[in-house]
């Protein structure tokens, strides 16, 4: 069901991996998106005796509708409606499709991430389209200074387009927890645990114990560059550990195919490496040149074919910024700034 490999990805991409419903153990089944990029998000879905949990929606309702077309039948064949929600965190490619769920369905997500949804409604990225546009046709002048960045905005405004924001209201989770909360989903325990700050401010992970089975929402990409937008990356590093304790035999990341201990271990790798370069380079370091440099790198070699390799420069200034104090919240100027930075680095990238 949904995206079979050789079809497009929403970015207009040749998929790379097979989508759609996909079963990962006894009534556990992981909603899949190729290729993981920007908005290419990944949900899943528990069946209990006579429930169902879904967790996360995804960046759009066109998106979302086709998930529930594959995951509603799911749950009927098996006479278990859907009746929760879990949210993973903030991120809108993981909570914008929430207003197509009945409202029969009782919706959780961490405090932190509740917080992050009222303030980043759809709305926020209808007013970007405009700056994306704009900036695409400054960007075409190659002497103006910052052509290249605003090229790189462009680009960001370019893939937002793939998605349908217009007139999305969606349900913000009515049911926060701090810490740790468990879901019986007919008779299976579901554990969610807060683990954040760490890709955003409200970073949660679901814990399926009779089927050993981790919905890491963001805190796992998988053959993706990860993306900081929080840190500390030390907890980041901390959560990935919590997984690997748990000896999960399936890992479903926010994006990219369903992974395992492996992918877990390879992502903790890439943070603490990518972490001791930046304490190594110094609080003088031009942290865009650092971000090439270590691209280009034999040390980054174990992380090569990941996709989007220009995060690593977003991930850099983060570590910097909370390693040496900065908080884990970033304004829109400051991100819109990183995003234009990135987008440049990658147009580098592909020359």
């Amino acid at each position: 069901m949904g995206t079979r490999t050789g079809e497009t990805t929403p970015l207009g991409e040749a998929a790379g991996f097979d989508g759609g419903l996909v079963a990962i153990a006894d009534r556990t089944w992981a909603w899949l998106q190729p290729n993981g990029g920007l908005g290419e998000s990944n949900a899943g879905l528990v069946i209990g005796d006579g429930a169902a949990l879904l967790v996360d929606t995804l960046w759009d309702e066109r998106l979302t509708a086709a998930m529930l077309e594959a995951v509603v039948p799911a749950c009927e064949r098996a006479g278990a409606p859907l009746e929760h929600l879990f949210n993973t965190h903030g991120d809108g490619d993981h909570w914008y499709g929430n207003g197509l769920l009945g409202a029969g369905v009782e919706m959780t997500a961490s405090a932190a991430a509740i917080a992050q949804m009222r303030a980043e409604p759809p709305s926020m990225l209808t007013r970007l389209a405009p700056v994306g546009m704009l900036a695409g046709v400054v960007g075409r002048v190659p002497m103006l200074p910052w052509a290249d960045r605003l090229r790189g905005l462009a680009g960001f405004g370019s893939m937002l387009s793939a998605y349908e924001f217009g007139g999305i209201e969606p349900r913000v989770p009515e049911h926060p927890f701090d810490a740790e909360r468990t879901i019986d989903v007919g008779g299976r325990s579901v554990e969610l645990s807060f683990v954040g700050p760490a890709h955003t401010v409200g970073d949660a992970i679901a814990w399926v114990p009779d089927t050993r089975t981790v919905f890491a929402g963001d805190i796992l990409f998988n053959g993706v560059m990860p993306i900081m937008w929080a840190g500390p990356v030390g907890n980041w590093i901390v959560a990935l550990e919590r997984i690997e304790a748990l000896e999960p035999a399936a890992v479903v990341g926010g994006h990219g195919p369903v992974g395992g201990v492996a992918e877990v271990g390879a992502l903790r790798d890439y943070w603490t490496w990518l972490r001791g370069q930046v304490r190594d380079a110094g609080p003088d370091a031009d942290l865009t040149a650092l971000s090439e440099r270590l691209i280009g790198s034999s040390g980054f070699e174990p992380w090569r074919e990941w996709r989007n390799p220009e995060r690593t420069l977003v991930n850099v200034h983060r570590i910097a910024a909370t390693e040496r104090g900065g908080s884990s919240g970033i304004g829109t100027a400051e991100r819109m700034k990183l995003i234009a930075a990135m987008g440049a680095l990658a147009e580098r990238l592909r020359r």
